[in-house]
């Protein structure tokens, strides 16, 4: 793969879509890219976005799944069949299935998507691609009611191979005490904001350092893309960006083990 000596991981969120990757240079290479969307979210669940794509054709020759999440927020199970269409442009393995075919498949088992009359689309990587015809696999599952969750633990377990460590026993995160940070607020974005607005949020860490007394001091920009995100995320009278400063704040000092100053701010992205 040529990556380097060390192991790379990338987590990317955006518009209802995240993307897993794990590269390791260690012999013998397995690797698996997951894309997990949320099939509840309306707003960002109908196409894949360029980002997304960028990263599954950077990596095109890494095996990739799509996984289909919240099957039980949909009252009518042909919408899977339509999202489906779209997400893998009605190809799946390099196999076209038709529409019966598709609406016998169960969810949560492995599922070629349907021949049905998929977006037009341009090369790989191209301005009007919304979909990806290179998905191995469809996962169909519900996470909080567990249905079928443990169809795809069984698969992810079959890929897997026998290998060295990556890390020693004594390495409890490969991440950096900046990306537990940015991840932890993130988690509370998730948790607080409406709908499609979470994945709008931009952050950015404006100081980092010790402070006098040996607490760790953290400023984090966060920037919006509209005006009325800005009010939103700030709350009346400022309660909510400081609620969401005390929550983050708490988890910080549990996990480093000191005092934490963390002080966010909302800003409009220009």
């Amino acid at each position: 793969m040529g990556v380097g000596p060390e192991p790379i991981s990338w987590t990317f969120w955006g518009g209802g879509e995240r993307v897993v990757i794990y590269l390791s240079c260690c012999p013998p290479c397995h690797l698996l890219v997951v894309v997990l969307v949320d099939v509840s979210d309306k707003w960002t669940r109908n196409q894949l976005r360029p980002q997304v794509l960028q990263c599954l054709t950077q990596f095109s020759q890494v095996p990739s799944i799509l996984v289909m999440n919240k099957v039980d927020c949909l009252k009518q199970k042909s919408v899977l069949l339509e999202l489906t269409a779209a997400l893998t442009e009605g190809v799946v393995n390099g196999k076209k299935l038709k529409m019966r075919q598709a609406l016998r498949s169960q969810p949560g088992t492995p599922c070629p998507s349907p021949a049905a009359k998929g977006p037009k689309t341009q090369s790989v990587g191209g301005p009007q691609r919304i979909g990806w015809p290179h998905f191995q696999e469809i996962f169909m599952l519900s996470a909080l009611s567990q249905e079928d969750v443990k169809t795809l633990k069984h698969y992810l377990l079959a890929q897997a191979r026998p290998g060295p460590w990556e890390f020693h026993s004594g390495v409890l995160t490969s991440q950096t005490p900046e990306e537990i940070c940015a991840n932890i607020i993130r988690e509370k974005l998730l948790e607080h904001l409406p709908q499609e607005m979470p994945y709008s949020v931009q952050q950015r860490t404006v100081m980092w350092e010790e402070g006098p007394s040996g607490e760790l001091v953290i400023e984090q920009k966060l920037l919006v893309p509209k005006e009325s995100h800005v009010r939103i995320l700030i709350g009346p009278k400022g309660h909510l960006i400081s609620q969401i400063a005390q929550e983050v704040g708490r988890d910080l000092m549990d996990i480093f083990l000191c005092d934490v100053r963390l002080r966010l701010s909302v800003r409009l992205l220009k």
